[in-house]
């Protein structure tokens, strides 16, 4: 999948129609060969090979495979960054995590020049290609979900906060208990659409078990690498419109639970007058044309993110000293 995403960017003229063509045959030609081994469940999962190769490949398997089931993994900016260094330092080969194959360039981007100069004010340069590639991926994921209500087939995938897998509490997004057994279960069941009845017990426990490997390595990575300045990370991301802080939590992402939904909740904006608290989830929805209506920015994250509170201001003011509302956002509409 590399290989074609890689080819696919070189070759300027392979059309969508041809990039679909070969990625599907690919993938069948792939089911037809472990048909054998797939189990009662009959369920085969395909896996890209890292974030660089998401902003090609997600909209094209969208296309291909708009009826099937599709998961989007996702973690936030300093441990995807702080991984794949790790990686990147363990083997020189694989660059599907490390080395963006299709550059950022839309119109969600403030200023190039603006991207590119808070790019060069990282540690590295492998830690800016890595967070391009990071920034890719979740761009892909957000124009996919922005276009997909122009399309046939709506792009609703099961969005997954990798923190909540991997016991990562503590951190902003991923809670304060570990909820990694109720994750695995919900993604289990989604995958192998088995969620009116029990899951397997022998799969559910190999699950278990390699989740608790990745756990154990996951920890032992952080401990060894040393992480990137937080700081110039969410300086590079908050050059995207739509991202904003690089510990984001995506739209719809699923919330592990026995209940579990695919889309989260429509929260009911309450009127102007009301206190702040009934709309922190909808902070970002006065920017133009949508851009950044697929994130939801809380509070917490406000409070403890210097580059966003710059962003943000009160939405309410002091109704002694002025106008509680303002009065260019009304029309006179005369009554006889």
């Amino acid at each position: 999948m590399a290989h074609l995403a890689y080819l696919t960017e070189q070759n300027q003229s392979t059309n969508n129609k041809q990039l679909d063509r070969i990625l599907f045959a690919l993938c069948r030609f792939e089911a037809w060969r472990i048909r054998k081994q797939v189990g009662k469940s009959r369920t085969v999962v395909f896996t890209l090979p890292g974030q660089s190769c998401t902003t090609i490949l997600l909209p094209a398997i969208q296309r291909v495979f708009p009826c099937e089931r599709h998961v989007f993994v996702y973690d936030n900016c300093i441990d995807s960054t702080t991984r794949a260094y790790y990686q990147q330092q363990q083997t020189t080969t694989d660059v599907s995590n490390t080395t963006p194959i299709q550059p950022l360039v839309n119109k969600y981007l403030v200023n190039e020049d603006d991207f590119a100069m808070t790019l060069s004010c990282l540690s590295s340069a492998q830690h800016a290609s890595i967070v391009e590639s990071w920034m890719s991926s979740v761009d892909a994921f957000i124009k996919l979900k922005h276009s997909s209500n122009k399309l046939e087939t709506e792009y609703v995938p099961f969005v997954c906060r990798l923190g909540y897998l991997l016991a990562n509490t503590g951190q902003l997004g991923n809670g304060l208990v570990d909820v990694s057994d109720v994750a695995l279960s919900n993604v289990l069941q989604y995958i192998t659409g088995s969620r009116s009845r029990p899951l397997d017990n022998i799969i559910l426990a190999k699950a278990r078990d390699t989740l608790i490997q990745c756990q154990q390595k996951y920890y032992t990575v952080m401990t060894k690498q040393q992480q990137p300045n937080q700081t110039d990370i969410e300086a590079c991301v908050f050059v995207h419109k739509a991202i904003l802080i690089g510990n984001t939590t995506l739209l719809d992402t699923v919330q592990p639970k026995k209940e579990w939904s695919l889309k989260a909740a429509k929260k009911l904006t309450a009127c102007a007058c009301c206190s702040p608290e009934d709309d922190d989830e909808d902070l970002d929805e006065d920017n133009e044309e949508g851009e950044g209506e697929d994130f939801k920015i809380s509070r917490d994250q406000i409070e403890t993110s210097p580059v966003v509170r710059s962003r943000y201001k009160p939405r309410y003011v002091d109704g002694k000293s002025t106008f509680a509302f303002d009065p260019s956002k009304f029309t006179m509409i005369a009554i006889e």
